[in-house]
């Protein structure tokens, strides 16, 4: 009995294949990738020849490669593609208005909006999620954000996150419509409101950064704008999340306004290393490395200790040199860890660090002196 070519070999033997029937054949193969080949190759080969083999299999293919024929057949100019998903709309079983919405989708012919208004009240919870995000495909051009914004209040979650996706697109002030579902019921509803946080109006956007789902606030602080700063600041310094204050350091540094570094700076303490990196590239990048130098170089006479060992530690992360005399100040800083930190940062912020290190060899702390000595010992000889 012969074997049969496993996945690789089939997907090797569409991407050489020169002969139509034998890809039209391989439409039907179960391998997605395969099939996605072979829509792929079908068009490199007959390019408009193909449209009659691929319309034919647009609305019975596996709907996971539904997209994949009508981007092809959009790329070859068929005039007719758009018509056959439209009268699919109606068709039976409900698999087929599935495919019609999701070509239409990839087609992006604003001529079945009307059809597809009617498609959103579907029984099939399905196929209203894809009329849905044909909607959004199409576009603003559709006007059709009313009818979208009906199914917010859908009863399936999946419509209710397609919804989202809808009038975030098409809407022309999506904040207001979008607002309302930021406490809903479902985590997925409310993770899609979340990166449209920046629009929502002030209650909304605070009910999400503050939401108990940590992807959610993690969601909705990437999202944040100008108007969320101080919620994003309050997010940076006490969410327990690591991702929530890595998001919040983040969106923060995109906002593009230097007075932001002054909500940054408490940043640089943050006991995650991930968030500290976070927080000093938005530094830089709002007011360039040597504006950052100088705000930590400020920061190394704070009255507060875990401030100036985090600034020690910061300014070595940037290899500031140029702060060498201010680093070289706290020799003498009534905080053991403050001094612990200038050994440890001794390489990047001293241009003689072995001298400063001999120096606190001698420190009044015993752990600041062992930790001098140990320094002294593995240093390049």
């Amino acid at each position: 009995m012969r074997r049969r070519p496993d996945a690789t070999e089939r997907l090797r033997a569409v991407q050489a294949s020169r002969s139509s029937r034998a890809l039209i054949e391989s439409l039907d193969d179960p391998s997605p990738e395969v099939a996605r080949a072979a829509v792929r190759r079908i068009e490199e080969i007959d390019g408009p020849g193909a449209a009659d083999a691929l319309r034919a299999r647009l609305l019975t293919a596996d709907l996971s490669l539904v997209a994949d024929i009508a981007k092809a057949l959009r790329r070859i100019g068929d005039g007719r593609a758009v018509d056959l998903a439209i009268a699919g709309l109606t068709g039976e079983p409900y698999t087929r208005r599935l495919a019609a919405a999701r070509a239409l989708g990839a087609l992006a012919d604003a001529r079945a909006t009307f059809m597809l208004r009617i498609a959103l009240q579907d029984a099939v919870a399905g196929v209203r999620v894809a009329a849905l995000d044909a909607l959004a495909q199409i576009g603003p051009a559709t006007d059709e954000a009313g009818a979208c914004a009906r199914l917010l209040s859908d009863p399936n979650p999946q419509v209710r996150v397609a919804a989202v996706r809808a009038v975030a697109r098409i809407a022309s002030q999506p904040g207001n419509l979008l607002s309302s579902l930021a406490q809903d019921s479902d985590r997925s509803v409310r993770l899609e409101v979340a990166q449209h946080v920046a629009t929502l109006t002030d209650p909304a956007a605070s009910l999400l950064l503050n939401d108990p789902d940590l992807r959610v606030r993690e969601a909705a602080a990437r999202a944040g704008g100008m108007r969320q700063v101080g919620a994003l600041a309050v997010l940076l310094i006490d969410d327990l999340g690591v991702d929530v204050r890595r998001a919040a350091a983040s969106a923060l540094g995109g906002l593009g306004d230097p007075r932001i570094a002054e909500v940054l700076v408490p940043g640089i303490e943050d006991p995650d290393a991930v968030v500290r990196a976070a927080v000093l590239r938005a530094l830089v990048g709002l007011v360039m490395r040597g504006g950052a130098v100088r705000r930590l170089r400020h920061e190394l006479a704070s009255n507060r200790p875990e401030r100036r060992r985090a600034s020690v530690y910061a300014l070595a992360h940037l290899e500031a040199l140029e702060a060498a005399e201010d680093v070289r100040r706290l020799v003498d800083d009534p905080d053991p860890d403050v001094r612990l930190a200038l050994i440890h940062a001794a390489g990047s912020l001293a241009p003689d660090p072995e001298a400063l290190v001999r120096h606190l060899r001698e420190d009044r702390d015993a752990a600041v002196r062992g930790s001098a000595e140990v320094w002294l010992l593995r240093r390049p000889v």
